[in-house]
Parts: C-alpha cells; structure tokens; sequence
C-alpha cells in the first residue's frame, strides 16, 4: 500500500497511478488536439492530473476515463482563456528532403490544424473529442458541461465554419491536380 503525504495508508494513490498510465496517451491526444500549439500538451495533462491528485478522495478511480477527459478538457481551455505571450511555430524540427506524396499530405494535414486552430474553442473542443476521440453527443456534453443539443449545434457550426476556411484550398488543390493531368 502506498502512504500519502502524512504518512498514513492512501489506497487511491495506486488506483490514480493505474488510471494515468492507462489513459495518459489518449490525454495527450485532447490536449493537443484542442490547444493545438498555444502551449505544451504535456503540461496541461500534468496540471489537470495535478488537480485530480490533489482531490483523489473525491473520486472513484476503477472508471476514471470521463473524469480525466473532462480535467484535461477544462484545463486545456482555462490555457486557451489566458492571454497569448506569443505564438508557438509550427513543428518543424529539422527539415528532410520528403516524397511530394507526403509533402502535399503534410501540407493538408497543416492546412486543417490551422483552420482547426481559428475555429472559437467551444467549436474546436467538440470536434476534437467527437472527429478524433469518438466520444458520444452525451459524453462531449459531460465533458464540456453543456446540453446535448448545444453539442449538436456547436459541431454543426464548427463543420460548416471548418469547410468554408478549407473551401479555397480545397478548389486549390483539384486545380493542381487538374493541372498535373493535362
């Protein structure tokens, strides 16, 4: 058994270390996703985890999935709520010479996290956890504390918003495509 901080017996320490090692690369992924470069994903995992250990008592830790979602969820938009002290570039760690398949997926993939990015965070949150995460209407609206039909409407109008900001890449690239045909 582990003890906690005064000493005494504190089995929920375990049952919280077996839930952030089982979900910490899914919390990666929303932290991510959402901030996108704003800051350290990393970080916003480690505080929101910080947050729950300080309250682990409170919880019950053998289905702690929707729990930590919504810690990294929150954290990650009270990071987004926080004036900006600059932008972050892209990842670009050292350049290599790539295929011009990967170079134009690379660019579309480029394209979407920046339009992504622009989309207001409410918008951006309930895509991220239903395109990338999966997550149910119910499970976003838990996770967002909002109602199931905002989460409708909040994802209706983050698609349409998304598409109309990739609208002129997207006639773009079927005229280089167009054009390499020819």
């Amino acid at each position: 058994m582990r003890t906690d901080d005064a000493g005494k017996l504190d089995p929920t320490i375990a049952l919280f270390e077996q839930a952030v090692e089982a979900h910490s690369k899914r919390l990666l992924t929303i932290a991510r996703a959402i901030i996108g470069y704003r800051g350290s994903p990393e970080d916003v995992v480690q505080q929101a985890m910080m947050n729950l250990y300080r309250h682990r008592q409170r919880y019950d830790w053998r289905e702690p999935g929707g729990l930590m979602r919504r810690a990294v969820v929150n954290e990650s938009l009270r990071l987004l709520r926080q004036p900006r002290m600059g932008l972050v570039g892209d990842d670009h760690p050292g350049r290599s010479i790539t295929p011009p398949g990967e170079i134009i997926a690379n660019e579309t993939i480029q394209q979407v996290r920046r339009a992504i990015d622009k989309l207001p965070e409410h918008f951006r949150t309930a895509l991220v956890l239903c395109e990338y995460e999966n997550l149910s209407y119910a499970q976003i609206a838990e996770a967002m504390e909002a109602s199931i039909p905002q989460v409708k409407t909040w994802l209706h109008r983050g698609r349409r918003r998304l598409a109309e900001m990739l609208k002129g890449y997207v006639e773009g690239e079927r005229e280089k495509v167009e054009n390499r045909k020819t």
